[in-house]
């Protein structure tokens, strides 16, 4: 049953996010350059976070910087974490809207945009992980295929975790495209609205959504309920997304 489960996983982590960037090009007439500029401004903004991400780690545990007092680690690492990731990736989708000019110029667009980026994420950073570590874990269980650094308890760990545990990380690759795709359109208002404000709603709202997440999990929330939090910021992203769709109006040309 657990490889079932992360077979429907991997399914959902890889595939489906191929299958939405096809289905939001045909049912938006949008361009697949918008695809691949989201899949781009993902790429773009991780190759400078996650090293960023990297030194901070080691200067923590390296003593270089300290916790502040009386603020507890798992709050700080939340809010770092959080913010990190609304400051890099924001900017880069910004940045992105600007190289597309007039194509990326409607919230249809914008949602395009938005499946490319959370897409990228879900099938790079997750799925192809995921398939990765069911495969060596078959190996070494059915074949004996000897892996440095991994324990015989740690593969234990593995195959006795629960069957439904991988399909909580498919459902939080869908709310997190849900989110990305909301992002899009909060970057996208402030070229539409020609102002920086939305850009930092949008930095804000990454930085919040990724917080919450962080730290439920750090005080020791079960997967499931971290999954409703999830759930219940995925409702504000339809609330935030049907605003966004109702701003996208034609912008009025002067007379010459």
């Amino acid at each position: 049953m657990l490889i079932i489960s992360f077979l429907i996983a991997i399914l959902i982590e890889i595939v489906f996010p191929i299958a939405l960037a096809f289905w939001a090009t045909r049912r938006f007439k949008t361009d697949w350059l918008l695809i691949g500029v989201g899949a781009t401004t993902f790429i773009a903004s991780q190759i400078i976070h996650i090293p960023v991400l990297a030194g901070l780690t080691a200067a923590f545990q390296n003593g270089w910087i300290h916790f502040p007092a009386g603020v507890s680690a798992q709050v700080l690492n939340a809010l770092l974490l959080g913010l990190l990731a609304g400051l890099f990736e924001e900017p880069a989708r910004w940045i992105g809207y600007k190289f597309l000019k007039d194509k990326g110029d409607s919230w249809k667009a914008a949602v395009t945009l938005g499946v490319g980026h959370g897409g990228i994420e879900s099938i790079g950073l997750v799925g192809f992980s995921v398939l990765a570590n069911l495969v060596i874990m078959i190996l070494i269980r059915n074949f004996g295929l000897a892996i440095p650094g991994l324990t015989e308890s740690q593969v234990a760990q593995f195959w006795s975790m629960p069957w439904h545990l991988p399909l909580a990380g498919a459902v939080e690759r869908l709310m997190a495209i849900l989110l990305h795709i909301t992002l899009s359109t909060l970057v996208w208002l402030s070229i539409r609205k020609k102002t920086i404000l939305w850009l930092f709603v949008a930095i804000l709202w990454h930085a919040f959504a990724d917080f919450a997440i962080v730290f439920a999990g750090s005080v020791g929330w079960t997967t499931w309920a971290i999954e409703g939090l999830l759930a219940g910021i995925s409702l504000l992203n339809l609330g935030i997304l049907k605003f966004t769709q109702q701003q996208d109006i034609p912008v009025p040309t002067e007379n010459t």
